[in-house]
């Protein structure tokens, strides 16, 4: 726009004192970074039962949104090399002889020989491997009795930390106890129906099924020499040949707690035993050991109850159990925390396998208890409808809760722009504790503005402005805008804009707007160099009506149908079409007046992809739109063409509030078209350090990439750099001679939000040296 003509500052100054909405209060304090380990969902009162899931208040970008309660799935993963120490045989006690005879290839008697005379010489105990000390690790006098099993336990690390109360489905048979964190094993299945868990020999010292034997009773037998070491009664006789290679105790091995610990860990650990304990029988060399146990029971089936948001089929995918083959309790409490990092990572934060039960017919039940909103609260919305917010939730009463969809649903509250913060919390069911009321709590801004400013330019003279716009009107959400410009020179009272969105026609969120225009401005036209050649004024005068159609969560399809009409007002200065059009001296204008003015009637298409975390300012995801326009061809009006532009926004965080921007566009259009409507680039809205529109054509492509970090609260800092180039199709414009050269400038720029909306400063600088731009509205 030409300089004589841009508004006063006055404009902006009053404008601003006149503006409905407020500063944005600063008292506003952000929530708390959660604990190390946190998983967001922790107690604040006795009848809480989750910390804020999200929280807008103090954040910037996506963290707005950002769901607090993150499950982490936890699974702790061997080395190879561990694991392929867990199938060798080596239980980590093995004295230097021995390793030695393994080491030169010897047939296990004899390694056992090489045992047997070691001990001889010895019978001092050794140290536990990973303890760091000489003395073996001691379970207290109260531990459980060895013939009591491990109590059942689901994997902690995959369940919340907070998670409501839920209790277990009431499942047939016996519960199945099973070990949790037993951490990496390997199966050996070498015996048919007897699946065993090989542990890693250093994984055996946590386990529980060690600490399962007091010291007082073993005390009796301590030192004395073992004259068989044996594992009895089992059914098949590999599995005690299995087994007897990865025991610490050997013959001829003196009675250790230590020994007899590992023992029982390596035992209990294949996971095909319900009781495992050590006997002793005097003789008179010693002492004989017996490792006495009893079997598990057969598994003949496999049921799941309980489960909603996974189907059967997805969590028997999961489990590993056979039917067909004894139970394996180290196997069920893999799968399980299988399952339950499986749910995790789908979202279903809340949902877990709560019972494990073993009936008599073998079936195997596995409960899931699953956690459903049983209501949705709302508070802190005085102006906005309940409506209005529920409609922007991707979940309703009765949902298993997912942590995604309620990430999601806050997101779209969030970008509906009539709240300033969003926060929600869990709180324990009134009719249900297992179930969850989700609390959403909102802080309103203000959605309504009005603009009363003035300005004056040489060539209007004194010219008033009046805007009304609410975005939320009535709180009912719809859009609704007006601006109106009166006085000047042409004492014009038809210069407006008025436009209406109604964005919900029905539950699928479709939606409808309009937009009247007149308007009249000075405009310049410039060259392929820069240099203006024209400055006149243009009016611009139709309507178009827009329907919005939704396809998924993240695409939308819009259609416009639009009719407008362009012409050539009052002659300013530079070259003067009309007066061209009539001068025989000058042919090639005699047309111009015809080829660039008059009604246009399109119908535009959009296809648009849209999964930024936040639409007003994105630190995530992308935007991709597909654009056709189709003008004249049978829908009338003074020009023919048709024009195609693809649009990719991409967005990438890489630190606290620092974002990099990424957009590309491309276009190519054929047909009668009037320069007007010619892609054009240049200004403050695409090739920064140019002229207005410097450069059209019917070909275009622009590459823009930008750094955005925060400076002070409500004003970003932004570097850039702008590349692209717009030619061709431009024979009727005989003024401008297009090239197919690539312009690149680069700058740096401030945003800054007000509250009459967004400012945008740049100052870039391109081919022609440096250039200043001022613009409102948001950042692409």
């Amino acid at each position: 726009m030409n300089t004589r003509k841009k508004k006063l500052l006055v404009l902006m100054m009053t404008s601003a004192m006149m503006t409905c909405p407020v500063w944005a209060s600063d008292e506003t304090v952000a929530q708390p970074a959660p604990a190390a380990g946190a998983t967001g969902y922790e107690p604040v009162g006795k009848d809480v039962v989750a910390a804020d899931v999200v929280s807008a208040a103090g954040m910037s970008g996506t963290e707005k949104m950002a769901v607090n309660a993150t499950i982490t799935a936890r699974a702790d993963k061997a080395t190879q090399d561990t694991m392929a120490a867990a199938q060798s045989g080596l239980t980590g006690y093995e004295t230097e002889e021995e390793l030695a005879a393994i080491a030169e290839g010897k047939t296990p008697e004899e390694i056992h020989k090489a045992a047997e005379a070691s001990s001889q010489e010895s019978a001092a105990p050794i140290a536990v491997p990973g303890t760091g000390s000489e003395a073996a690790p001691q379970a207290a006098e109260t531990a459980a009795s060895a013939e009591t099993a491990p109590a059942a336990a689901s994997d902690a690390a995959s369940q919340p930390a907070a998670a409501p109360a839920a209790p277990a489905p009431k499942l047939p048979g016996t519960p199945v106890q099973f070990p949790a964190r037993i951490g990496d094993f390997v199966v050996d299945s070498s015996v048919p129906n007897y699946p065993m868990a090989v542990i890693p020999p250093e994984g055996g010292v946590n386990l529980p099924y060690g600490s399962l034997v007091s010291d007082s009773d073993v005390a009796p037998y301590l030192n004395k020499t073992a004259t068989s070491v044996t594992v009895s009664p089992v059914p098949d006789e590999k599995i005690e040949e299995n087994i007897l290679p990865r025991l610490a105790m050997r013959v001829g091995d003196a009675v250790n707690m230590a020994y007899i610990r590992h023992d029982l860990n390596v035992i209990g650990s294949t996971g095909i035993f319900s009781t495992v304990k050590p006997s002793f029988t005097n003789v008179p060399e010693g002492v004989m050991l017996n490792y006495t146990v009893q079997m598990n029971p057969v598994v003949n089936g496999i049921e799941i109850t309980g489960n909603k948001s996974l189907s059967d089929g997805d969590i028997k995918k999961l489990i590993t159990i056979t039917p067909g083959s004894v139970l394996n309790t180290s196997i069920v409490s893999r799968d399980i925390a299988a399952i339950n990092t499986t749910y995790n990572n789908a979202g279903y934060m809340l949902n877990r396998v709560s019972e494990v039960s073993l009936d008599e017919e073998g079936i195997l039940h596995i409960g899931i208890s699953e956690v459903h909103v049983e209501d949705i609260s709302l508070r802190g919305n005085t102006k906005t409808r309940d409506k209005v917010i529920l409609r922007e939730l991707r979940f309703k009463k009765g949902d298993v809760f997912n942590r995604e969809v309620a990430s999601r649903s806050i997101q779209r509250v969030y970008n509906t722009g009539y709240f300033e913060d969003v926060n929600v919390r869990l709180l324990p069911g009134q009719k249900n504790a297992q179930d969850v009321i989700v609390e959403i709590d909102v802080v309103e801004q203000k959605t309504g503005t009005v603009t009363i400013g003035a300005g004056y330019s040489d060539s209007d003279g004194l010219v008033g402005i009046l805007g009304l716009s609410e975005t939320n009107l009535r709180g009912t959400g719809d859009k609704v805008s007006i601006q109106w410009e009166f006085g000047g020179e042409t004492n014009s009272n038809k210069n407006y804009i008025f436009s209406y969105t109604h964005p919900w026609l029905n539950d699928q969120g479709d939606s409808i707007g309009f937009s009247l225009f007149d308007r009249e401005n000075d405009y310049n036209d410039y060259d392929e160099n820069g240099d203006e050649v024209a400055d006149y004024d243009r009016q611009t005068r139709g309507f178009n009506i827009t329907y919005g159609r939704v396809r998924s969560e993240y695409v939308s399809d819009f259609v416009t149908l639009e009719t407008k009409e362009t012409k050539y007002k009052d002659y300013n200065s530079g070259l003067n079409y009309p007066e061209l059009s009539k001068d025989p001296n000058h042919p090639e204008y005699h047309d111009y007046m015809d080829d660039n003015f008059g009604r246009t009637n399109s119908l535009r298409w959009s296809h648009v992809f849209d999964n930024r975390d936040n639409v007003f300012d994105p630190t995530r995801g992308k935007r991709l739109s597909f654009t056709g326009v189709w003008a004249g061809n049978g829908l009338g009006g003074d020009f023919d063409y048709f024009k195609f532009i693809a649009e990719n926004r991409l967005y990438y965080k890489v630190g606290h509030a620092h974002v990099i921007a990424v957009r590309l566009m491309g276009g190519i259009a054929s047909g009668d078209m009037p320069y007007n409507d010619l892609f054009t680039l240049g200004g403050a809205d695409n090739l920064r350090g140019f002229e207005d529109d410097e450069f059209r054509g019917d070909k275009m492509y622009l590459g823009t990439i930008e750094y955005r970090y925060p400076i002070a609260k409500k004003v970003q800092g932004v570097f850039f750099v702008d590349a692209g180039n717009a030619w061709g199709g431009t024979d009727k414009v005989p003024w401008y001679h297009d090239n197919d050269e690539l312009h690149v400038a680069g700058g740096l720029g401030f945003r800054v939000t007000t509250p009459i909306g967004p400012i945008r400063l740049d100052y870039g600088v391109g081919d022609e040296g440096g250039k200043f731009h001022f613009s409102f509205g948001g950042k692409f």
